[in-house]
């Protein structure tokens, strides 16, 4: 018998995704042979079912409802080729993640920033039951481009999935090479509660400002579960020998306040205070910040800023983020002349410091010897 209709890949592909989602009621366009993904949708109920088919009727339209709990009984319904490789598809064969697990595991990536990571293919990952997974993600911010390989691990008792680490791999504009570095999630007991388990994170987008060079400020968690505050830098030119970049803390002790540093600043956010604590909130999380200067005359000036813990400052950049020198934020008033000595002064001193000392044999070597006079016999 001929089949009344003709379901395309990418319609058997939603028709399944859909049954993933325990959307077992089907609304499909009739007029068509063929149905594809455009011409089929799925829903957990009869009514939005029919409120759906009943609001799209048009020339070219008309949608008919059923019910299926499976691929195969849905082509059955739709009174398709039963000769689709339906055994290709995993719904049929395979054991399905129940809503309440689908969401632990979505959560899982949500909380570490990566909610566009979550992708059918990574659903058909978990639902095949894999105990590892490794699963690539790119994004992009600005023209900054970054890779990101996660690393999966599955309960040994259920479906749920964690998240253990993922490697960031950045891609500068403008630059040659990408830096790399894994970032760890690590689960520790609290301290004060056995019950509950504290985790050091990171985010996605707080491992770009990281890899960027800029600081973020993070809650941690010690050895023995307890938390405490610090501002995290990677240190770019110190590779370990894990092949990571060293990650640099500071405390509370080492004494940067961000908020006494950014009221040193004529910025114009600072005068609101919901204005501030947004201001606040997003260079604790490393970001590269837009920020309103005002001059003495009252003339404003869009530039963006980023804390810089070791010189007590901030790092202030025009709008194609190249950074202002120190004398020309003294000249335009946008700091004080005593503060722009004590900054200049601290970075001659990073300077001098960072410059490799010359050994006495390379002076002795590199001293030129005095050529003797012939004696006169």
């Amino acid at each position: 018998m001929e089949p009344e209709h003709i379901i395309t890949d990418d319609g058997v592909k939603q028709i399944e995704l859909g049954l993933k989602k325990h959307e077992h009621w089907l609304a499909y366009n009739s007029v068509n042979y063929y149905i594809s993904k455009e011409d089929v949708y799925t829903f957990k109920t009869k009514d939005e079912a029919d409120e759906f088919a009943l609001n799209n009727v048009s020339e070219f339209d008309c949608y008919n409802i059923t019910h299926a709990l499976t691929l195969k009984e849905a082509v059955q319904q739709l009174k398709a080729d039963e000769n689709i490789d339906i055994t290709f598809h995993s719904t049929i064969k395979q054991h399905v993640m129940d809503e309440k697990t689908m969401t632990f595991n979505q959560a899982q990536l949500n909380k570490a920033g990566f909610q566009e990571a979550f992708t059918q293919d990574l659903v058909a990952k978990m639902n095949q039951g894999q105990a590892l997974i490794q699963h690539k993600f790119e994004k992009s911010y600005d023209e900054d481009k970054v890779t990101a390989i996660l690393h999966l691990k599955k309960s040994s008792n259920s479906d749920n999935y964690f998240l253990n680490k993922f490697d960031v791999s950045l891609q500068k504009q403008g630059q040659a090479d990408s830096i790399q570095q894994t970032f760890y999630i690590n689960r520790k007991p609290d301290a004060e509660n056995n019950q509950a388990i504290l985790e050091n994170k990171y985010t996605l987008k707080e491992a770009y400002n990281l890899l960027s060079g800029r600081a973020v400020h993070k809650n941690l968690i010690n050895n023995e579960g307890q938390g405490y505050e610090a501002w995290v830098k990677l240190n770019l030119k110190n590779k370990l020998e894990n092949g990571n970049f060293e990650m640099k803390q500071y405390t509370k002790n080492y004494g940067f306040e961000l908020e006494n540093v950014l009221s040193k600043y004529p910025i114009k956010e600072l005068t609101n205070e919901t204005y501030k604590n947004s201001l606040m909130d997003s260079l604790q999380r490393g970001n590269l910040q837009k920020a309103t200067f005002v001059d003495k005359d009252g003339k404003e000036e869009k530039l963006f800023i980023s804390p810089n813990i070791t010189l007590n400052a901030l790092n202030v950049y025009d709008l194609e983020k190249q950074r202002i020198p120190t004398e020309n934020l003294v000249e335009k008033n946008y700091i004080g002349k005593e503060m722009g000595e004590k900054i200049s002064a601290l970075i001659n001193k990073t300077k001098e410091a960072n410059t490799p000392a010359t050994s006495q044999k390379e002076v002795k070597k590199n001293t030129p010897v005095k050529a003797s006079r012939p004696k006169v016999k």
